[in-house]
């Protein structure tokens, strides 16, 4: 099941966002008995996002969190039968120390059981809900990139 679903998120993401294409975008990992409810993990190739001090650009770096955070907001309604228009309300990033590794990793952090039930109240009695989803691009010496964005869902 994880894997058509996996599968599911990937075919939507190379048709609604043709960028992750070009980033090479794909999909890692979705555990989905983590916790709240889902830690999703994506990753891209440095090499065609990289900036010129081969380092990772910004501007995908950014672009790959937003997505992970999208994904994991997709994955959740699949998981629910719910289907709705998924939109970023909100992103804050904070880049601590430049990203070289050769392949990039996203990972959701931990999502509130709490406000994931309440997410999910609320869009079934209002049509309408919001979740604050934060991921991090980590290395071994800790985060590279840490991201929180607020994700919109309207049916």
């Amino acid at each position: 099941m994880d894997e058509q679903l996996l599968a599911k998120l990937e075919r939507t993401l190379r048709r609604e966002m043709p960028i992750c294409a070009a980033m090479e975008i794909a999909v890692a990992s979705w555990d989905h008995a983590f916790q709240g409810g889902g830690q999703l993990a994506m990753g891209m190739p440095l090499v065609p996002n990289r900036n010129h001090q081969d380092s990772a650009f910004a501007g995908s770096l950014n672009a790959l969190c937003t997505v992970v955070g999208w994904g994991t907001m997709f994955l959740l309604l699949q998981q629910q039968n719910l289907s709705g228009n998924i939109v970023i309300r909100r992103g804050n990033i904070r880049y601590r120390r430049p990203v070289r590794m050769p392949h990039v990793m996203a990972r959701g952090l931990p999502l509130d059981r709490e406000a994931v039930d309440y997410f999910f109240e609320l869009l079934r009695s209002k049509e309408k809900s919001k979740l604050d989803v934060a991921v991090e691009i980590v290395d071994a010496q800790g985060p590279l990139v840490t991201f929180k964005g607020s994700y919109v869902v309207q049916r």
